[in-house]
């Protein structure tokens, strides 16, 4: 009688850091094939999801927990072996398109458990500008939902150096002060044709702040003036300052001024 052949189990084969690059950049391009029709989308969604698959075979391992999931996810909806209509067609991708989101978010979260911890400096001296940014625009791309820019003393440098590194899969949110110059909205409006932006003005803002998904750090002085001339620091904020700081801003953000990005 013919022995059964065990499958081969094939390791992960590439580092956390490139396998998590990898993913969030499929998380954005997830994003493409939203409010499509599935007919017209097809080519676009097996392309990604060819990629995708040899990235979490490559990422995890096959066979694996996460590529059983990511079959699962590809097969969501109702079938039928007579056939579906058409809607139910419709239905089956956009609960694809939800799933495969789901199941790329906690992936990115478990690789992110993966990786060291961010090692920010903390204390800035006078002319230290550049540690500075590294600091804050390395913790800023690691933003899975939402950032939350807290100053009043912006200028359109906050989205060349910083925003323009959050996910596209990310909500901004941007509180400042009444005096928001015309550069920043300018800027402001371009960036929200092609991201989900929210900019508020308060003249209750005096705080610098940014919120990060769960995590919060808090500025000695303004993003775009940190280390220039003065001393500085960026501080994590740990709890229960990190919820009370949060509520504050976040009342502060409900009675603000919308700025219309339009």
């Amino acid at each position: 009688m013919p022995r059964k052949t065990t499958a081969v189990q094939k390791p992960p084969a590439i580092p956390p850091e490139r396998a998590l690059k990898a993913l969030t950049e499929q998380l954005d391009e997830l994003q493409k094939l939203r409010g499509r029709q599935y007919d017209e989308a097809e080519a676009d969604e097996t392309e990604w999801k060819h990629l995708t698959q040899g990235i979490i075979e490559t990422a995890f391992g096959d066979p694996s927990p996460s590529l059983s999931r990511f079959y699962t996810a590809r097969v969501a909806g109702e079938h039928n072996v007579r056939g579906i209509s058409p809607q139910q067609r419709q239905i089956n991708f956009e609960l694809r398109v939800r799933e495969f989101e789901a199941l790329l978010r906690s992936l990115i979260e478990m690789l992110r458990l993966q990786l060291p911890e961010e090692e920010v400096k903390g204390v800035y001296g006078s002319g230290e500008q550049y540690d500075f940014y590294r600091d804050l625009s390395s913790l800023v791309a690691t933003v899975t939902t939402e950032i939350f820019i807290v100053d009043a003393y912006l200028d359109e440098q906050i989205f060349n150096l910083y925003v323009d590194k959050v996910p596209a899969t990310a909500t901004v949110r941007i509180l400042s002060s009444n005096k928001i110059g015309t550069n920043v909205e300018t800027v402001a409006k371009m960036y929200a044709k092609r991201r989900r932006l929210e900019l508020r003005s308060s003249a209750d803002v005096h705080d610098r702040a940014v919120f990060l998904d769960q995590r919060g750090w808090v500025t000695g002085q303004s993003i775009k003036d940190a280390a220039r001339k003065k001393p500085t620091y960026l501080i994590e904020l740990e709890e229960p300052l990190l919820t009370a700081a949060r509520d504050i801003h976040n009342r502060i953000w409900a009675a603000a001024t919308m700025v219309n990005l339009v």
